[in-house]
């Protein structure tokens, strides 16, 4: 059986809202907004693109010590209803197809999948995914028809920290803050483009974090059509989505804050 715990520790963001009414409004530095716009504009006007993320989850265990999971995801996307990833990690071992009809979601190693009824776009599956089954897909924000909108839907304040390096890529580093997670992303400053983000939990005990390094993007990728087409390994059991968790690792979505 494919567990929700194991949907989500997918591989790989809608983050933080306006103020509640009667507080004060915190502002948003001008820069970080338009580098934000940015690089929400890249990724948007791609209509069929890739990419790879590492990512690491806190996980806090019931004596209060953080443990780390990693998992790699590649990802390939066609605007506006195809989406294919294949995660390999710690604890996770899974292919995601989407192809504008139905969701499947392959177990390898037990040779299992589901096959759940999908909506027509992307960003109106991602919220399906979400509300009905609480499984929220990695890095998500990053492949909605307008990231910027995701990403900024919640925030209060965010300021640009400056320069700094991703590895070897020089990036600017903004961060961000919303009632219940802070988040930063560093954006390469050659090709606007995410290099790495960071999410912090401050509403669950220890604040686990949740750290996607990017890498491969291709805004131009043809994908083949197969590549978003689902056929059942020889074999393959078809069997239901399992109870959600109770505790999930760390959410690899920023907008999850209030």
């Amino acid at each position: 059986m494919i567990s929700n715990r194991f949907c989500l520790c997918l591989v790989a963001i809608a983050v933080c809202t306006s103020i509640a009414q009667g507080q004060a409004q915190q502002p948003i530095d001008p820069n970080a907004d338009a580098l934000l716009k940015k690089m929400s504009a890249a990724l948007a006007g791609a209509k069929d693109f890739s990419f790879e993320a590492h990512s690491i989850a806190d996980q806090v265990m019931p004596n209060g010590q953080k443990v780390q999971y990693a998992r790699t995801q590649t990802v390939a996307v066609r605007r506006p209803d195809k989406i294919h990833a294949s995660v390999k990690g710690d604890t996770d071992d899974l292919e995601f197809v989407y192809d504008g009809k139905q969701v499947a979601l392959l177990d390898p190693k037990a040779n299992t999948y589901v096959a759940i009824e999908a909506k027509a776009s992307i960003d109106e599956t991602m919220d399906l995914l979400a509300s009905e089954y609480s499984m929220v897909i990695p890095l998500a924000d990053l492949i909605f028809a307008d990231p910027y909108k995701a990403l900024m839907e919640r925030a209060r304040s965010g300021i640009d920290v400056g320069s700094g390096y991703v590895f070897d890529a020089r990036c600017r580093h903004l961060a961000f803050r919303c009632e219940a997670v802070d988040w930063q992303i560093w954006i390469d400053e050659s090709d606007s483009l995410p290099r790495k983000l960071v999410i912090t939990y401050k509403d669950q005990p220890a604040h686990p974090q949740f750290i996607a390094f990017f890498s491969k993007w291709n805004l131009s990728a043809k994908t083949p059509d197969s590549q978003f087409t689902f056929t059942p390994p020889a074999g393959a059991t078809k069997t239901d989505l399992g109870a959600p968790a109770t505790q999930p690792a760390a959410d690899s979505r920023a907008g999850t804050g209030k």
